[in-house]
Parts: structure tokens; sequence; C-alpha cells
């Protein structure tokens, strides 16, 4: 009643002229608005909303735009849900010591999932798109070597580069002078394609997006492979482009370059004058197969940094610099290009859509850097957080004890380990101590240290291993108070495990055939229940026509012997042994007793070859039983599915109905109303 009052009062300061800041201090919170309640348990928009949006995949529809009558209709079947999760809570399913464990399990795997969503992915991606928004023209100065190990070379030839540019040389002529990469290094450096968030080493892409077009890197940017000098040369809005073209064979040896010429002015013409249209041009002249047949429209969206539709399918710069001179609705002048000449026309020009290669995004990182991370992470949170370290002296004494050409598979591969060692620790973690006899004990026993290096650095390893899941732990305990999205996801799983735990006892466990209740459900849908004419076939069928027709003549010479024959004759798998006899079949199914249908054989009837399966089949109808109504055993079958849905649904009915008794359910209608 308080809440309907104060309601009240919001609905008449708003109807004020003069109610703005009124209204900014007392409008509720519609995400706060409880509109049912079940027992002492209350439901809010922002629960039913978020429960809409994820069990109908209508994920961004609000709640509040949808008809009243389907809010009330959802929220319903929310209540029923509520209601048995209420049951299960009730009898302490959630205290059984299966369901803790399933819980407990459940939640590690979403927490890891949740975890590296929040704490890597997100942040890459979002940093990914805010900078998808530009692309670059760069020029590069690269010096590669061949391992981490052997870099001399490559660092004086890099530094040489560096300072000779200080000294008065160009990028373009140190490009030349000192870049590895051919390609780019006849050309002053300059990369053909242009670069954009995610498509370079992300060391390279995070120097390039420093940079402001004209600026170069006064020092070296290294890499795994190489150290590298970049420089901007061009920084652009990144836009798509929706393309078209046309493609034409070069001058025809029999047209001369003259008229070859016109022929191609004229089509340019022709296309920007729209009188024809230019997917009519496309279809009728260009040879390429791909697109042709679609008016000549690429596939995808063309943006010079990330290709056709994102697949880094680019086109050549002499094609990008024409398409890119063009506004929305242009054609492009002939380009030509080796054995060929292209035209294009820009159909529009858009800005990108970032909510779209968004998933794109998340791939792409994953594939590309999440592993390393993820690792990078757990290592500075274990000796950032939980002071991680290794006893390095211990360490040292426990190898010497070792034969460090064996593994772990070795027999008695720990024998020679005395107990003074063991008590010692050999690496601590959030103020645990561990013992080289632990140590070596989760070696031995544990599969996935089979075949461990008995090495400094394959222990090394090993205990990297140890302490992961120790870490993720650690550093996900107090994840539900940090998010609370993920209390409510861990809390959803909770709660259908308790669902399927009383939904078992209280309906499937219940569930059997009720006789009583088939024999009522046949008695008011038999109507529906028709048998199809049946026919009582008998078969002789051949893969070959000529041997069919062979059958079929001495058939006729003797009808009595088509028993025999079928016995030594009919090549249908298993059938030999049965003389074809297949018995009654159903003439609105089966392929046999639809032929002898459509034929209008009789009873005693044998037909000629008729094609089937991919062969001959030579056809007797023994018997023929017209439609009629199905019989109660005939129809089990067909009613049983049915009728169980009828019991669980009449046993779901009455467990709710008594729910309903022990935790009352109140639906504020005038609530709902308010949404709308």
């Amino acid at each position: 009643m308080k809440q309907l009052v104060l309601l009240t009062a919001v609905i008449l300061l708003l109807s004020s002229p003069d109610s703005a800041i009124a209204q900014k201090k007392q409008a509720p919170d519609k995400d706060k608005t409880v509109l049912a309640t079940v027992g002492k348990e209350s439901i809010t928009y922002k629960q039913l909303e978020q429960a809409f949006q994820k069990n109908m995949n209508r994920r961004n529809v609000k709640l509040s735009d949808i008809p009243k009558d389907s809010i009330i209709e959802f929220l319903n079947l929310y209540i029923n849900y509520r209601l048995k999760v209420n049951d299960a809570l009730g009898r302490g399913f959630n205290k059984d010591s299966a369901v803790i464990d399933d819980i407990e399990q459940n939640r590690k795997i979403l927490a890891e999932s949740f975890y590296y969503e929040k704490k890597l992915t997100e942040p890459y991606v979002e940093q990914w798109l805010a900078r998808r928004g530009k692309e670059y023209k760069i020029a590069i100065i690269v010096t590669t070597f061949s391992s981490e190990s052997d870099t001399t070379e490559a660092y004086k030839k890099i530094n040489d580069a560096i300072s000779s540019i200080k000294d008065g040389m160009t990028f373009e002529q140190a490009a030349e002078t000192f870049s590895d990469d051919p390609e780019t290094g006849r050309l002053g450096g300059v990369v053909s394609n242009y670069i954009s968030a995610g498509r370079v080493n992300r060391t390279l892409e995070d120097a390039i997006y420093a940079l402001k077009k004209g600026e170069y890197t006064k020092d070296y940017v290294r890499t795994h492979f190489g150290y590298f000098l970049i420089k901007i040369l061009e920084e652009q809005p990144r836009k798509y482009y929706k393309l078209r073209s046309i493609i034409l064979e070069n001058q025809s040896q029999d047209v001369s370059e003259e008229d070859y010429k016109k022929s191609l002015d004229s089509l340019v013409k022709l296309a920007r004058s729209g009188k024809v249209p230019f997917a009519t041009l496309a279809k009728e002249h260009s040879l390429d197969t791909k697109t042709a047949p679609n008016g000549g429209e690429f596939s995808g969206y063309y943006t010079r940094s990330t290709g056709v539709g994102g697949s880094n399918e680019t086109l050549v710069s002499s094609i990008e610099d024409a398409i890119y001179k063009c506004k929305a609705g242009e054609v492009t002048d002939p380009i030509q290009m080796q054995n060929a000449f292209y035209i294009f026309k820009v159909d529009s020009i858009l800005p990108i859509d970032l909510v779209a290669e968004r998933e794109e995004m998340k791939t792409l990182y994953k594939r590309l850097y999440y592993n390393e991370d993820k690792k990078s992470l757990l290592n500075r949170l274990a000796k950032e957080e939980y002071g991680f370290a290794i006893n390095n002296s211990v360490l040292a004494e426990l190898v010497a004890k070792f034969d460090t050409t064996k593994t772990t598979l070795d027999s008695a591969w720990a024998d020679g380990v005395d107990k003074n060692i063991r008590s010692k620790s050999i690496y601590t973690l959030n103020k645990e101590n561990i013992s080289v006899d632990s140590f070596l004990n989760t070696l031995g026993t544990r599969p996935e240290y089979r075949g461990n290096p008995l090495t400094a650095d394959g222990f090394t390893r090993a205990i990297d291993k140890m302490i992961e899941p120790k870490v993720f732990d650690l550093a996900t305990k107090n994840l539900e108070k940090e998010y609370p999205e993920f209390s409510d996801l861990v809390r959803e799983f909770r709660d259908g495990i308790l669902l399927f735990k009383v939904e078992a006892i209280e309906v499937w466990d219940k569930m059997k055939f009720d006789s009583t209740l088939a024999r009522k459900f046949y008695d008011t849908t038999s109507a529906e229940l028709i048998r199809p004419d049946m026919y009582d076939i008998s078969e002789i069928y051949s893969l070959n026509e000529t041997d069919a027709k062979s059958l079929y003549e001495k058939l006729m010479l003797d009808k009595s012997q088509f028993d025999k024959i079928a016995n030594e004759s009919t090549q249908r798998l298993g059938m030999r042994a049965k003389d074809g006899h297949y018995g009654l079949l159903p003439s609105d199914k089966n392929a046999l007793a639809k032929l002898a249908k459509e034929n209008n054989l009789k009873e005693g009837d044998i037909s000629a070859p008729l094609s089937v399966d991919q062969g001959f089949s030579i056809i007797k109808v023994n018997k023929i039983e017209l439609s009629r109504r199905k019989t109660f055993e005939e129809a089990i079958p067909d009613i049983a599915p049915r009728v169980q849905d009828l019991v669980q649904k009449n046993l779901t009915d009455a467990w709710l109905d008594s729910l309903r008794k022990q935790y009352p359910v109140k639906i504020d209608s005038k609530a709902i109303s308010n949404l709308k």
C-alpha cells in the first residue's frame, strides 16, 4: 500500500509544470519495482526483464516495450519457476552434499569464463574497438634476427638507421638503405595495405596508435622477430564501402586500341548516366563469375585495413586509390591491371558498425593473445597479490639429488631425496609454505606430471602449473561481491540444479502410462486416428530392368511360381528367405504400397516391373485392408506421447496448486500497468 501511495505522489508531481526537479528526486527506480511476490520472495522488474531477455532470446528488447498481456503471461511462467525453486529450498536440497558439489563445480566453470572475460577479453576488445575508428598508411624500417640469442647484427643495423635519420637522412632513404624487408625497402618503407586494430603485431599496433600523421618512432620497437621503426604516412577515418565491379578482358587483338578505349569509355558513361543500372551492366559484361550473377556486388563491406567483410582480402593500392576518390553513387574510370580492366561503383559509404565487429574482435583476441595474457595475469597475481616465491636454494639442493637426464617415469625416481630436504619449503603462496615432500608427492601421483623432467627448469614449470588453479581460486573467491551479475549467474545455475532435483521427484519419477486416461483420450479423438489402406505385398526386386522383364515374362506363364521365383531371384537384402513377402504395408508411407495403390492393383494382381529404389519391382498384392478407424491397441503408439503430456501437465498443475497455498502469490497489476 505504501508503494502505491508513493507512486500516486510521483504521478501527481509529473503532472505539475514545475515538477522537473521533483521528478528527478522522486522518480522510482523501475529496475527495483516489485511486480509480484512469491511467499516472501519479491520479483522485480529487472529480475523479470533479465529472465525474459535470456529465456526468450530477445536480449535487446525491453520488457516494458512488449504488450501488457505478454508481460503478465511471462510473469506467470516465471512465478511457476520460482515456486518450484522455493519448494526445493524449503526441502533443504541446497544443503544436500551432492547438490553442493554440483553447484561448486558449476561455479568453477562459470568463474573461469566470467573472470577472464571481464579481466582480459572485454578490456582488450574495447581498446581495439576504440582504435578501429581509424586506419593508417605506414612506412617501416625493419631489421630481423633469427633467434632471441642472436640479435647483435639486427640491433646494430637499426641503431645505424636511427643515427642516419638524426643526421639528416630521410626515413624513406633509411628504409632503402637499412631495411631487411626487400618489398617495403625498395618503396621507401611504404606498406601497401592500410593498418587498423587487430591487423598487426600488438607491440607494433601500440606504437602506431601513439603517433600522428608525419611522426615516426624515435627509438626502435622490438618484437620477437625484429626491430622496427614506424612512420605514419596517412591517418584516415575508417568507413564501410559497399562496392560493385565489372571486370573486362584486356584489349582484344581484333579491335584497335583506340576503338577498345572508346568502348570502355562508353560503358563507363552509360554506368554513370544511370540509364542502365550498374548491376545490369555487370551481369551482361563482367567476366567475374563470382560477382557478375549478383550484379557485380561484393559479398561484404570493404575497408582498406580489413578487406572484404573483414576477410583480409584487400584490393591493390591503385584500385583502392581510385575507389576512395569516389563519393557514394560514383563510378571509377577504367583501371588497367595486367590482363584485365576494372570498373568499380561505390554503392554507398557507411560508418563502421562496432557492434557487429565486436564478436569478430573477441574471436581474434582469443586466438592471438588470450592464452598468453591469461598466463601473464596469473603470474602477476601470484607474485604481486599472493606473494608467490620459489626458494631457489632449496630448488638447487633438490635438483642436485637427481640424475637430470631422467624423468618422473623412471622407477624409484624420488628415493634419493632424504627427509631433511623433504621437510624444507620449496615455494610459498599466499603465506603458505609448500614442502618438498608435498611437491614430490604431487609430481608422482598426478597424471599431468608424468614424464616431468628432473631438472631445475622442469621443476619450475611444474610449480607454475601447480599454482595456477590455486591463484585462480584466490583471485575469484570474492567474484560474487565484485560483480553482482556473476552472483546472479551462479544463483541461476544453482536454481537450475535444484529445479531438476525437485521436478524429478514431483513429476518425472511419477510419470507412468495411464491406460484409463489413454482410453478416455482415444474415445474423444478417435476420428483423427485413421489407419490408411493396407496392402499385403510380396515383391521380386531386380537392379537390372532386363532381368526384371525376363522374370515377369516367366511369371505370366505361371503366376503360381511367384514365391519360388522370389526365393531364387529377388535382390532385396534379406527377402529371399521370406519369398519376398512383406506383410501389410501402409499406403500413405511405404513406397511399394503407394505404387500398388497408384497403379490400382487389386487382390491377386501382379504388376509389370515398376521403377523404385534405383531398381525395378514386380509387386504382387496378396490382400487389401481398406482404410478404417484404428483400434485402441493400434492407436497407442500415436496417442501415447500426447497422453504422457497430459499426465505431466496434471502432475505439474497439482504440484503448483499445492505450492501456491504454501507460498502465496500476489501480482501487482497496477505496477505492471505503470510500466506502460
